[in-house]
C-alpha cells in the first residue's frame, strides 16, 4: 500500500520506524520521536496513521506504535497464519523471538537477508517485505494483505526485536535460507521421512 499523500520529514537514521501523523487539518507530519537506550529512534506512544516502510506507508488502523507492537508479538505466535495452520514465526525464532537470526539482523532495514537473495533474488528488504517472504516461504501461506493490519503489527514487532537483538548472541544459520530439505525446508514434512516434524525449521535434521 503506497502512502496517499502524506510524506515523512526530516533526517533518520536509515532503516529507523517511521510514524505519520495526520494534524487536525488534515496535513501529514512526521510523528515526533523518542531516543530509546539502543540510541534507536522510537514513535511516542500515541495514534498514528501509518508506518513508512521504504516507499510504502503501512495502514497503522488508528494504533499507537506501541499496540501494534503488542499485537505482532501474538500474531508472531500465532500458527493460524501458516498454510498448514502448524508453523508461526516462533515456530524458528525462538526465545525471545530473535533465534536463528543471523548478525545482519542487527543493520538496519532494508538490508540484505540471505533467503530474500537465495530464494527471490532480493539484494535488500524492508522489515515489512521480510515479513511478507517469510508469510510465503517458510510459513508456505498466502503474503498478508499490505492494508492489513496484521502486515503492520508484525513489522512493528520485528523492529522492536531488532532494537534489543545482540548480534553476537547469534547461532546457527536459519535453514529456511539454506533450503537443506528441498523446495521448502519449512513446509509440513518437507523431506519425505519427516525428520523436520517436531519443528520444520529446527537447526539439526
Amino acid at each position: 500500500m503506497h502512502g496517499g499523500g502524506c510524506s515523512t520529514g526530516g533526517s533518520r537514521s536509515r532503516g529507523s520506524p517511521r510514524a505519520v501523523s495526520r494534524t487536525e487539518e488534515g496535513e501529514c507530519d512526521e510523528a515526533s520521536d523518542l531516543v530509546g537506550p539502543d540510541g534507536r529512534v522510537r514513535p511516542v506512544d500515541f495514534a498514528v496513521a501509518a508506518v513508512r516502510q521504504g516507499d510504502r506507508e503501512l495502514n497503522a488502523h488508528g494504533m499507537s506504535w506501541a499496540e501494534l507492537a503488542e499485537l505482532g508479538k501474538e500474531l508472531w505466535a500465532d500458527a493460524s497464519l501458516s498454510g498448514a495452520g502448524a508453523t508461526s514465526c516462533a515456530t524458528c525464532h525462538t526465545g525471545d523471538g530473535t533465534g536463528m537470526m543471523n548478525a545482519s539482523f542487527a543493520e538496519p532495514y532494508p538490508h540484505r537477508v540471505d533467503m530474500a537473495k537465495d530464494r527471490a533474488g532480493l539484494d535488500e528488504v524492508t522489515a515489512a517485505e521480510m515479513v511478507q517472504l517469510c508469510m510465503a516461504i517458510p510459513m508456505n501461506a498466502e503474503p498478508l494483505d499490505w492494508e492489513s493490519v496484521e502486515l503492520t503489527a508484525l513489522t512493528a514487532y520485528v523492529e522492536e526485536l531488532q532494537a534489543g537483538f545482540d548480534p553476537s548472541t547469534t547461532g546457527a544459520a536459519n535453514p529456511c535460507a539454506a533450503n537443506p530439505c528441498a523446495a521448502n525446508p519449512c513446509a509440513a514434512n518437507p523431506c519425505a521421512a519427516n525428520p523436520c516434524a517436531a519443528n520444520p525449521c529446527a537447526a539439526s535434521r
